[in-house]
């Protein structure tokens, strides 16, 4: 599944907003400042695929409240969906044509496992549910399927395209990478999150709130049916001790009811127990799906993993590993877990709380989940990822193509998005924050850099003879600060001291950021300062012949 293109005639701050995309490229990386739409396109995807998710033949059609144009390729078809408002009955209505061909609402939703994506795989680090509650009715669909009847294999791939990551799927994620361990799964968790061993597992269930009448000593786990019950009898063979209690519990701090829930805590109490599971799944996929097919089921309450971390003498629960660890976990591993041909994946920001080397190794690690185990050369083509970063370092490997920078226009404030004007690859960090792709002014702090500054346009003058006493004692005292940072006058030969003696006649150089009408006046001086120089330096050879 790769997006084309994306119009919104108008959601939030996108107004009239178009962004076309490289449908050959795995990753898009989306930059700019805050508030100029990044969050807001995402979401827009979001929206426009979770409508068509909804959408069934024979229903009414559901739309989002906006129009949109997408196109896109899935299983080999170019799609292209309109969602249109009549202005005068104020109703939606969707315009759907498949390989140019037009096709009826009940054609298109009657095929949706052939035009819509296989997975939308959503994450957010923000602390707003905004994405977050979209998927909420999705979800209680599938819910809704738990309650009448258990939920079987077949349902758990019907209901689940949309897909939010949060933080209890970690939990998920590291049962299953143990359950089928295996070598690549030990070393990257050994080289990324210093973990070397699962040491137990405490599983904390709950009456549901969909099971009003039968406690659990009247009906194993409170009567849950389907893939559901199989995976919960298969645990029960290989725990310890279960106890089963009742609990006060509060809503929220503001609850003051003394209410109780029942509660059944499971312990599986060594990894090799927790490998009992191979016998019975037979892949850690199918594994995770059974665990999160039981969390929103409403069954699962929480669960305590405690691991053996290298060099720490006692065990830790995973909840004292770090947000960027826990970060890293949760979207690669479930990555691993839910990837398949045609999916969609949307990251805003999921190298929030990373460090540095990993920020660096983020795309190489995405890409790595979507290389063939029998070609490392070769990436999933029908996947395509979308992240949205602040950071630099993220982005030192990519070409322009896999850029889009939003921007606000000056003159009417609407936002654009657009490619970049040249690759982030080899430019480095510095190169990176100081071109189009950040627009810092500069890699230094403000204080350091006006001082340069000053001492370049002293420096100038001096060259020129055009210097007072006092401005040569400043240019002294100004270059001495520098060398103690590192700079030194030595190191810049002729033809940039002539280049300085040039551009310092213009005062507005000390400056660290420039209007446009600056820039281009720079810009000017700097080309005839150039010409110059490279004139000298032609007569000079000349002369030298």
């Amino acid at each position: 599944m790769r997006i084309d293109s994306l119009y919104i005639e108008d959601f939030k701050n996108l107004k009239k907003f178009r962004i076309d995309l490289d449908e050959k490229e795995l990753n898009t990386v989306l930059l700019g400042q805050n508030a100029t739409g990044k969050s807001n396109f995402i979401e827009t995807l979001v929206l426009i695929f979770k409508y068509l998710d909804l959408s069934k033949p024979g229903s009414t059609p559901r739309y989002p409240e906006f129009e949109y144009e997408l196109k896109y390729k899935c299983r080999d078809h170019n799609i292209k969906i309109e969602c249109k408002k009549d202005q005068k009955t104020e109703r939606f209505s969707y315009d759907i044509n498949v390989d140019e061909v037009k096709q009826s609402y009940k054609s298109f939703f009657t095929s949706k496992e052939i035009y819509l994506p296989k997975y939308v795989f959503t994450y957010y680090s923000g602390i707003s549910n905004k994405l977050k509650d979209h998927f909420d009715e999705n979800q209680r669909n599938f819910y809704n399927k738990a309650k009448a009847k258990g939920v079987t294999k077949e349902d758990v791939e019907d209901f689940r395209r949309m897909f939010y990551v949060q933080l209890v799927h970690s939990y998920f994620v590291l049962l299953a990478f143990y359950t089928f361990e295996e070598k690549k799964t030990r070393d990257f968790l050994s080289e990324y999150l210093s973990i070397e061993n699962l040491e137990s597992v405490l599983f904390k269930f709950q009456k549901p709130e969909w099971q009003k009448k039968t406690n659990f000593q009247d009906e194993f786990m409170w009567g849950a049916e389907g893939l559901v019950r199989e995976f919960l009898e298969k645990l029960w063979e290989i725990s310890l001790a279960p106890i089963d209690l009742l609990e006060d519990y509060k809503e929220s701090f503001r609850d003051s009811s003394n209410r109780q829930k029942e509660y059944l805590y499971l312990f599986v109490p060594t990894k090799e127990k927790l490998q009992e599971l191979n016998k019975f799944y037979t892949t850690n996929t199918e594994l995770f799906k059974a665990l999160e097919s039981t969390y929103i089921s409403d069954l699962i309450h929480e669960v305590r993993v405690k691991v053996k971390k290298v060099n720490v003498g006692n065990e830790i629960t995973f909840r004292e590993l770090s947000e960027g660890e826990q970060q890293l976990l949760t979207v690669l591993g479930l990555l691993k877990f839910t990837k398949d041909k045609e999916t969609l994946v949307l990251l805003d920001e999921p190298d929030t709380h990373l460090n540095p080397l990993w920020k660096w190794r983020y795309l190489e690690l995405l890409n790595d989940i979507y290389r063939s185990d029998s070609d490392t050369d070769s990436i999933d083509d029908t996947t395509q990822i979308i992240i949205n970063t602040h950071d630099p370092l993220v982005i030192g490997g990519l070409k322009k193509e896999q850029i889009r920078i939003f921007r606000r226009n000056p003159d009417n404030g609407q936002v654009v998005a657009e490619q970049a004007e040249k690759d982030p690859k080899g430019m480095g960090v510095a190169g990176i924050l100081t071109s189009e792709l950040f627009g810092l002014p500069t890699i230094l702090d403000q204080d350091t850099q006006l001082l340069l500054n000053r001492k370049r346009f002293l420096q100038g003058k001096l060259m020129r003879n055009d210097i007072t006493s006092n401005e040569y004692e400043e240019y002294k005292l100004k270059k001495s600060q520098l060398e103690e940072y590192g700079f030194y006058e030595e190191v810049e030969d002729r033809w940039f001291q002539m280049y300085l003696a040039e551009m310092s006649k213009y005062e507005i150089i000390q400056q660290i950021e420039f209007t446009d009408e600056q820039k281009k006046m720079l810009d000017e001086a700097s080309k005839l300062a150039v010409e110059k120089i490279l004139k000298e330096m032609n007569q000079g050879n000349n002369e030298i012949h």
